[in-house]
């Protein structure tokens, strides 16, 4: 992909808490909110963290109500949603994937059911545009059936009324999991991912870009290489989205961790704006302040007995 158009000055921050992999992320009121993912030995967290930037301290929350991954966290007035997901991997054993979704309040620090997916989902992208929620595609029951399933809940139903149920819309062109969908000038963006999961994990370059006024897909632009792996860590700053880390893919290459940090603006090209300090695996990140903070992720490290680590390292630069 060539050089990076900004050098970053990266400086390294007192470690997690805990060491997190494939967690959720997000930002409420400039603190980051990191949640579930995979601890050490690739075993599922119930953990909910913030962290502060501004006083670089973490405080855990109330316990997710069962261990998770493989969700992606969306805001609302009072906090956020996540659905779906990779509920309760020990090791050694599988997580099984579950259609639950989920309301945190932030200032009652409770977890509140919502209406279950019309199916059991994971890797998949949850997105709100007003105030609908959007669930877009991920693995099935079987953990390598990719879904094309895109549903949708009306928010005003379920408050009002307390209940609704999951609306099919246009489903997703090209079904994959461990995709990034995020929302941008009221369009969601679903970008990369992979074809299956357990069997193999093909890499992808699509951008599929939906419209809620039509119920209509529209090609995106593809990105550079094929790439997964960064649900907690894709996000809109600044009228871009931004995407850190993961894993890739070159034409003709083999899949890999990256150290990219690649942004785009609406009607234009994917730029790799920033390299990360290592190559690293679906971390947390955030901008907060003018300042990208990644939190997280696998960067490779392993155990005396080869069992995979997770990384508690927290890095931070300056943004342009």
């Amino acid at each position: 992909m060539g050089e990076p158009i900004h050098e970053a000055t990266w400086q390294q921050l007192e470690d997690m808490p805990v060491a997190k992999w494939e967690p959720a992320s997000l930002v409420v009121d400039n603190k980051v909110y990191v949640l579930g993912g995979y601890g050490n030995f690739i075993c599922s967290s119930k953990r909910l963290d913030v962290f502060d930037p501004a006083e670089g301290t973490w405080t855990q929350l109330q316990d997710l109500p069962s261990a998770i991954s493989h969700v992606n966290l969306v805001p609302d007035g009072r906090g956020f949603w996540f659905a779906g997901g990779m509920k309760d991997k020990v090791h050694p054993g599988k997580d099984h994937i579950v259609s639950e979704v989920w309301h945190f309040d932030l200032a009652l620090d409770r977890y509140t059911a919502a209406p279950l997916l019309p199916g059991p989902r994971a890797g998949g992208g949850l997105a709100r545009v007003g105030q609908y929620l959007h669930y877009v595609s991920g693995l099935m029951a079987d953990r390598d059936t990719d879904s094309p399933d895109h549903w949708r809940l009306d928010l005003d139903q379920w408050e009002k009324q307390g209940q609704a149920e999951w609306q099919a819309m246009a489903p997703l062109p090209v079904a994959r999991n461990q995709l990034s969908v995020v929302v941008m000038n009221g369009k969601i963006y679903a970008i990369g991912g992979q074809l299956h999961h357990d069997s193999m994990q093909l890499d992808q370059r699509l951008v599929d870009i939906y419209d809620p006024e039509s119920d209509t897909w529209s090609e995106g632009p593809a990105l550079p290489v094929a790439h997964s792996h960064s649900e907690g860590a894709t996000f809109v700053y600044d009228d871009r989205i931004w995407m850190i880390g993961g894993h890739s893919t070159p034409e003709g290459g083999k899949k890999a961790m990256t150290a990219d940090v690649l942004t785009l603006r609406e009607g234009g090209q994917w730029e790799l704006s920033y390299t990360l300090p290592k190559a690293i695996s679906s971390p947390a990140a955030a901008i907060v302040d003018g300042s990208l903070y990644v939190a997280g992720g696998w960067d490779g490290r392993v155990a005396e007995d080869k069992r995979w680590l997770s990384s508690p390292e927290v890095w931070v630069t300056p943004v342009n």
